[in-house]
């Protein structure tokens, strides 16, 4: 099912080494995760996240905040499908959140699944692989998806970049792609302390993917209170809104203690026809 990303030959694992019929070898790194980026894929030195946004992001996730989008994604997996043994793709999984608890949910449902976890960024794919070994992690570009066409029953892309033709290839016939991104006042209360002038406009992808069905959009809204200044710093800087805040503005959201938030997010269900 992995393919490699300079032939597209099939990726036979042998020990801790994926190799092709063409002899390009890829070790698995003692972590527990596998480079399959090549250099002419990156757009900078380091791309992706650094490390400082991925400790960030773990340490405001791991607290429970955004439960309530990884348990919608979960259950929409576990409405859709099809068969008792699932191949199921997450691209740019970040340090694995989501997908750790994904994978979680199928196996309470004695869902056999293999789940891949995809980032264009070593720091958080390297994060991911020390927290668990069950999942295949892999450093890799969503233009360049490492799997055989036809091959995977999920795809899931939460809050990352969307490639509609990598994504077509790699599916399988009715198999879905979940789109997960922010609604209208997803942050608003956080974006009111930063910012002078409050936008609300948001990105739907359904335009962008024409190629899939449009099944459904799922609205996901919650409130939950972030309770200490680590956490409202936390998630201040796994957003984008850290590349582009006015200083004045960050000083006042990093005085605060404690700060109650909007979760809204939809999640766009599209199917491979």
């Amino acid at each position: 099912m992995i393919i490699c990303p300079v032939c597209k030959e099939e990726l036979v694992k042998e020990g801790r080494t994926f190799k092709c019929k063409n002899n390009h070898c890829f070790d698995m790194a003692k972590q527990g995760y596998t480079n399959l980026l090549l250099s002419n894929q990156k757009h900078s030195k380091m791309p992706g996240d650094d490390k400082d946004m991925v400790m960030s992001r773990r340490g405001f996730l791991e607290k429970g905040f955004y439960d309530a989008i990884s348990n919608a994604v979960n259950n929409i997996v576990l409405e859709n499908i099809a068969s008792k043994e699932i191949n199921i793709l997450d691209i740019g999984c970040g340090e694995g959140y989501y997908t750790k608890r994904l994978a979680k949910s199928l196996k309470d449902n004695n869902i056999t699944s293999n789940i891949t976890g995809i980032d264009i960024s070593k720091e958080a794919i390297l994060a991911a692989a020390k927290s668990n070994k069950e999942i295949e992690w892999i450093v890799a570009s969503a233009t360049n998806i490492p799997f055989s066409d036809n091959s995977l029953d999920f795809i899931i892309c939460m809050f990352a970049k969307i490639i509609p033709e990598e994504k077509l290839r790699t599916l399988k016939k009715d198999g879905y792609l979940i789109v997960v991104s922010t609604g209208e006042n997803h942050l608003i209360e956080l974006k009111r302390v930063v910012y002078d002038n409050v936008r609300t406009e948001f990105y739907s992808p359904i335009e962008d993917l024409n190629i899939f069905e449009h099944v459904k959009t799922v609205n996901c809204i919650d409130k939950v209170k972030i309770d200490s200044n680590e956490s409202i710093r936390n998630l201040f800087d796994m957003t984008p809104y850290r590349w582009r805040s006015p200083k004045d503005g960050i000083e006042k959201l990093f005085a605060l203690d404690n700060l109650e938030i909007t979760i809204d997010v939809n999640i766009d269900i599209f199917k491979k026809s």
